[in-house]
């Protein structure tokens, strides 16, 4: 090898090994994990007493397909992002057309504000969204009774009122990220597009659905995905939020509490639910990608 050849190496190995290390092992030593019965008691360190770690095959997986808790999560898990990114998407699309709008003033400072969620730390933001849905004291619930509703929904320990409180969470953490990629498609639409469109006698809501959101499109659908996958990968916020109660709503935070929150954690089990998430995850991103055709706007 030439010293250029070597000075590269010695300039690239470094980073791939760091890459091997910190992100492929951790990946592979949790799909080993997810095939043998590593539990409380034989893993990480063998106790005289407990069973053996062993290889145990496809059993946690056949277990994880036959718990009703994993299948409860797994499909509350997808309504959960069916609701949040018909939430998000149309929120979004709203608020990018309303600050997009040449009647609006102000239009910048209003997006400054907006995008304040975006800069806030999730924990931060969490607690105060916990405090404002408390059942006594929340402000929430004070300004529904103040309306006259003398019994206002228990947002902290009723799972149906929960999950809409978790819906509003994430579409205001959310709305940011959703809100800046449409602002910024919509500025590509060229002027004279829509002047053809006033001039062949379109209302407003006409050249909106015509004209507007079918040019950006793909960057709405590049978001949705994007944000679709955030909201399967939901965990931090119910966790914080209330952990106990959705655990059967959301499958990363199951294969959590099955791992770090039963009285003898089974660490095999958790794996295998998680790889089987990510699995999914990965699908259901390849099949998006390849119904919405973003990869051929990236070749192009």
């Amino acid at each position: 090898m030439d010293k250029k050849t070597i000075a590269a190496l010695a300039l690239i190995l470094p980073g791939m090994i760091a890459f091997l290390f910190f992100n492929i092992y951790p990946i592979l030593y949790s799909i080993y994990i997810a095939f043998t019965n590593a539990k409380l008691g034989n893993f990480p360190i063998q106790a005289p007493t407990a069973e053996p770690l062993r290889f145990v095959g496809l059993e946690n997986f056949r277990w994880a397909l036959s718990d009703p808790k994993f299948r409860s999560a797994f499909v509350w898990t997808w309504v959960f992002v069916a609701t949040s990114v018909t939430l998000k998407v149309v929120v979004g699309i709203l608020l990018s057309v309303l600050y997009n709008n040449k009647y609006v003033k102000g239009k910048f400072f209003y997006r400054a504000l907006l995008i304040i969620p975006w800069a806030l730390p999730l924990l931060f933001s969490v607690m105060v969204w916990r405090f404002m849905f408390d059942p006594v004291v929340g402000p929430i619930n004070i300004m529904l009774r103040n309306l006259g509703i003398t019994n206002p929904p228990d947002w902290m320990t009723s799972v149906t009122w929960g999950f809409v409180a978790l819906n509003i969470i994430e579409v205001w953490l959310a709305y940011p990220f959703m809100m800046t990629v449409i602002t910024s498609a919509l500025q590509s639409v060229p002027d004279t597009l829509i002047e053809a469109a006033i001039i062949d006698g379109a209302n407003y809501w006409q050249r909106l659905t015509k004209v507007v959101i079918p040019i950006v499109s793909k960057p709405i659908a590049f978001a949705t995905i994007l944000t679709s996958a955030a909201s399967f990968q939901y965990f931090l916020v119910p966790f914080i939020y209330n952990a106990g109660l959705f655990e059967d709503r959301f499958l990363l935070l199951y294969g959590y509490r099955k791992a770090f929150g039963s009285s003898v954690p089974h660490y095999g089990r958790a794996a295998a639910i998680l790889l089987i998430a990510t699995i999914v995850l990965a699908v259901y991103m390849f099949v998006n990608m390849r119904i919405t055709r973003l990869q051929e706007g990236v070749k192009g």
